[in-house]
């Protein structure tokens, strides 16, 4: 959408990294989650920016998550339908 808002609901889907961080900060402290190494990491953001699905460089229009947040996960995959790209 032109303003930047969620189609399904009022809120923004454009977050500074800054906002990305906190996000991540607060699930970390939640639950003992793993974590791919910084190497996987940078390479996993590097598919995603280069994916046609991804919206304001943050958003994945697949399954609506934070890509920043969502590639650090190491049990999170690609949602690419039918084959993952990582």
């Amino acid at each position: 959408m032109e303003n930047g808002e969620c189609k399904g609901c009022s809120a923004t889907v454009r977050l500074s990294q800054e906002e990305i961080e906190k996000i991540f900060g607060e699930t970390l402290k939640v639950r003992n989650v793993k974590l791919v190494t910084q190497e996987e990491y940078h390479g996993r953001l590097e598919i995603c920016r280069q994916c046609q699905y991804l919206e304001y460089g943050t958003t994945c229009r697949l399954c609506g998550c934070i890509v920043q947040i969502k590639a650090k996960l190491a049990g999170a995959r690609c949602p690419y339908p039918y084959q993952p790209r990582w």
